[in-house]
């Protein structure tokens, strides 16, 4: 026995995980995620070796990245987002297909250099039906549908704007979404009004299921269903089999109006009357559109599954993100306390390191941070590893299972491994955290292959991509 997870359960998945982004009340109505980085030591530290490792789904894996984590940041933006897949002259593109799971690599959609996304409704053919490349870049932004000089017929579907490019663009994906409400002036109406002129449950194209053959002239094709107004036509190789059959009874035939309207099933009936003596009769399936029709919804068109996630953390965030040191692991957190409080983290930025308040100030810049250096408690044996020293006599700190988990005392001497300038006694031990790393759900780990290192005079893009 075989199953099979549809796309509408991934759908439902990352739109009830958007939903609670935006602030559309599903189930718990107060729920807030964040984006948090951590690990600064070395992957092994023993070993002297930095090499990744891909986490494992087990609790534990999630415990390690909560000892390791430095700093959070609530997430600013987020969008679903859809494989990038820019136009390319002399390439050869596929028509939609309801027959094609997910973004095949031979791709139904583009964007061009004008950040215009484009779903492919008919592939070029020569007049033997030949596939022929791309050589004619789209470019309108209305609602028509007309065929280009290559023969390829494109749908505009929405123009990515300057403020989504910035938050969720890149080489690797690019950001897609449904447009509520626009007007004439909004950057976005140009989808608006494609949205609103979408046409349900048409029949965009057609499936050779069987390329039949060999006919003396191209075959008439009817249409039947319960829907009305589909026309097709049927184009012949050089050897006399379909090749392909098109939306419309002619080649000038107008191509919306050609793909009717209200179907959920049809028939395609291929008429024999110019089939050869002995030929085999061609058999053919229609292509439905997304029900709600073609550009009603661009992330069902494009069959997005994923969401990215969004934060650009600026220098020290106010004291909440160190600097000068680096970070390893990026994790995804629902619904983060605050330390020793039943409250939500509802805001900005917070830390999540321990902190330790020194007697004497050592002086700026005077401790090293070479291989994350280790702490040591005089008398009580405790270990660390420094994290950040700032210029208010405080260590940031995190333990591990390398370093155990004793605790800091009071009044006791810290040894600073590499620093001999002085000596280093604590005046409170154990300075609260912002927010409390052990509490939330972590739903995303990711062990980054290179280290990320941090001034304070940098900005950050951490984008993160979370595929259903």
């Amino acid at each position: 026995m075989t199953a099979i997870i549809t796309d509408r359960i991934k759908d439902t998945l990352t739109t009830h995980l958007f939903n609670e982004l935006t602030g559309t009340r599903i189930g718990d109505s107060d729920n807030y995620y964040s984006v948090a980085v951590g690990r600064s030591q070395q992957y092994d530290p023993v070993g002297n070796q930095d090499i990744a490792s891909s986490p494992s789904n087990t609790t534990r894996e999630e415990r390690l990245f909560r000892y390791n984590m430095q700093s959070v940041k609530l997430v600013e933006a987020f969008s679903f987002v859809i494989p990038t897949y820019d136009w390319a002259a002399n390439t050869v593109y596929s028509a939609y297909n309801d027959n094609v799971a997910g973004q095949p690599a031979t791709s139904y959609y583009v964007r061009t250099n004008d950040n215009n996304v484009y779903l492919c409704v008919r592939t070029g053919k020569n007049a033997t039906g030949t596939t022929q490349v791309s050589t004619v870049k789209p470019d309108h932004t209305d609602t028509t549908l007309t065929a280009e000089t290559d023969g390829y017929v494109w749908k505009f579907l929405y123009t990515i704007t300057t403020a989504n490019s910035n938050s969720f663009l890149t080489s690797e994906f690019m950001p897609v979404k449904f447009v509520d409400s626009a007007i004439a002036t909004d950057p976005e109406f140009s989808q608006y009004s494609v949205q609103n002129a979408a046409i349900a449950k048409q029949i965009v194209g057609y499936r050779v299921t069987t390329a039949g053959g060999p006919y003396t002239s191209a075959p008439a094709i009817t249409v039947s269903g319960d829907g009305t107004g589909a026309k097709a036509r049927a184009i012949l190789s050089a050897t006399g089999s379909i090749a392909a059959i098109e939306v419309g009874d002619s080649a000038s035939a107008p191509i919306v109006s050609c793909m009717g309207t209200n179907y959920d099933n049809a028939t395609v009936s291929i008429s024999s009357a110019s089939l050869a003596g002995g030929g085999t009769a061609a058999k053919a399936v229609p292509i439905f559109s997304p029900k709600a029709g073609l550009g009603a919804d661009p992330r069902k068109d494009l069959r997005s599954t994923s969401l990215m996630l969004n934060i650009k953390p600026a220098g020290t965030e106010t004291g909440n993100w160190i600097t000068g040191n680096d970070y390893r692991q990026i994790g995804v957190f629902k619904n983060l306390l605050l330390y020793d409080s039943a409250g939500k983290f509802t805001t900005g930025s917070g830390l999540a390191l321990n902190r330790m308040r020194l007697t004497t100030l050592p002086g700026v810049g005077a401790i090293s941070f070479a291989n994350d250096v280790e702490l040591t408690g005089g008398t009580s044996g405790a270990k660390a590893w420094l994290d950040f020293y700032d210029d208010s006599n405080t260590l940031m700190y995190h333990q591990d299972e390398y370093t155990g988990f004793d605790s800091f005392q009071n009044g006791e001497t810290v040894t600073v491994e590499g620093y001999t300038a002085s000596t280093l006694t604590i005046d409170s031990a154990l300075v609260n955290p912002i927010v409390d790393r052990f509490s939330g759900d972590l739903l995303y780990i990711d062990n980054r292959a290179t280290a990320t290192t941090r001034d304070a005079g940098q900005t950050e893009d951490i984008k993160i991509v979370i595929k259903l």
